[in-house]
């Protein structure tokens, strides 16, 4: 591309020159050789009309003398083949430049041929010379302007070809995946900057379009795992339930507390099967409750408090009284994403009791705690819900894609439980965002109901 984008610049640009260059030395010559002419034409005629009108006689010695001084050679002669005008003949076996002039004198009475012209020659040698003199500046100019130009030309095709070298390279990385822009000089305004501008656009929003489609796949292998998991999974509780159920009838003095947290578990698998199936429809789920806040938190509270327990966890949930009676129509939805926030979140703040187990032997110097606050945002008019905890935070491996199926840092999970949630926050016309405030790990799931 280099020769080939630099011989298209250059070859037209330097044959123009060239043949600037030759029409400025034949315009140069052409009139160099008639200036000269000229000027030997005025100095002969001068030079004889000078003797013209002379006092002195005009014989052969006085007129040789003459023709010494003016370097030519003046005669007297009979016939001229033009007078009044520079010609070119023949004489002493040698060509000369010639002028004759009518000459209305006779100085010797006494001779019969009566020479009525003189005659002035001239050596072309010297017009030539002269000639020479007045064409080498203007032509030494034309070279010089036209070398000039060339380098000129030269140094901006570089700087065209390389800056399209570099347009080139940016497109072939884009085919070859690599969305990364060029820079473009803010102040550039000619057709190439605009060109490296388009480019940069068109990486930038097929970067989109790479991540649209990555997301797109991802979505549809999740709710082919989800369907696919949710009906096994769903069949083997089904089963379970019916045993515990079964024996929880039959039992009169037996554990039936412990009875009924098994059947609590087994509705918490339950509801992230429904939250799976919910998911590989594409859509909200066909068995929605309207349920209030309160009955929402109720039971999410009801679904951990025993696992808060277990893991020596400060379980609270928050609601003002004013939006304890606030209905949300996805009650389901919305208790299956808030749980599934509140349990990760137990289980990370499990990790930083666990810590200060070890280090003070048996004791509690700073216990975990879990918070789960809800807010109705009138301006937004949207629902939220902050889940916190004091845990030690993600693993900054996995921070910046935490959100993107299958990423996960538990060594026994497959890194649905977020993605799932995002997804059902997208559809209920919210989001789900998280950071790391100071000591606190916080999710925002937010959604926009009816």
């Amino acid at each position: 591309m280099n020769s080939s984008l630099r011989n298209q610049f250059l070859i037209p640009i330097v044959a123009m020159l060239l043949l600037i260059c030759a029409a400025v030395t034949a315009v140069s010559w052409t009139i160099a050789t008639r200036t000269s002419r000229t000027a030997t034409e005025t100095r002969l005629r001068n030079l004889l009309q000078l003797c013209a009108v002379s006092k002195f006689p005009l014989t052969e010695p006085v007129l040789d003398q003459i023709g010494e001084f003016s370097r030519c050679k003046i005669r007297r002669v009979s016939q001229v083949a033009v007078i009044d005008k520079l010609f070119t003949t023949e004489e002493l076996d040698g060509n000369f430049d010639a002028f004759a002039i009518r000459l209305d004198r006779n100085e010797n009475p006494s001779e019969t041929t009566t020479s009525n012209f003189l005659l002035a020659l001239s050596d072309p040698k010297e017009r030539f010379e002269r000639t020479t003199a007045a064409f080498w500046l203007p032509m030494a100019t034309g070279v010089l302007s036209t070398l000039a130009f060339c380098a000129i030309a030269l140094g901006i095709a570089n700087r065209m070809v390389k800056r399209l070298e570099t347009l080139e390279t940016q497109v072939n990385r884009i085919a070859g995946g690599e969305y990364q822009s060029v820079a473009v000089d803010a102040r550039s305004v000619d057709s190439i900057a605009s060109l490296a501008r388009s480019i940069n656009s068109m990486a930038l929003q097929l970067e989109k379009a790479k991540e649209e489609i990555a997301n797109s796949e991802r979505s549809r292998l999740i709710h082919m795992l989800a369907n696919g998991m949710a009906h096994q999974l769903r069949n083997s509780l089904a089963g379970a339930v019916l045993l515990l159920q079964t024996v929880l009838k039959r039992t009169t003095d037996g554990p039936t507390h412990e009875i009924h947290y098994a059947l609590g578990q087994i509705q918490l698998a339950e509801e992230s099967i429904r939250r799976l199936l919910t998911i590989s429809r594409h859509g909200p789920a066909a068995q929605e409750q309207s349920l209030s806040v309160q009955e929402i938190h109720q039971q999410i509270e009801a679904y951990t408090r025993s696992m808060a327990e277990h893991h020596h966890i400060d379980l609270q949930l928050h609601c003002c009284k004013v939006d304890q009676l606030r209905r949300i129509s996805s009650g389901n939805s919305v208790i299956s994403s808030v749980l599934n926030l509140v349990i990760n979140a137990i289980e990370a703040a499990s990790q930083l009791t666990c810590q200060q187990e070890g280090l003070s032997q048996g004791g509690f110097e700073r216990r975990g705690t879990v918070q789960c606050h809800y807010l109705w945002d009138s301006q937004t008019c949207l629902h939220r819900w902050l889940i916190r905890d004091n845990g030690p935070g993600p693993d900054p491996a996995i921070c910046h894609k935490m959100l993107e199926p299958f990423v996960t840092s538990k060594p026994e999970g497959i890194g649905l439980g977020l993605p799932t949630t995002a997804l059902l926050a997208k559809q209920l016309g919210g989001a789900l965002q998280w950071q790391r405030r100071g000591e606190w790990t916080e999710f925002e799931f937010t959604i926009r109901d009816a």
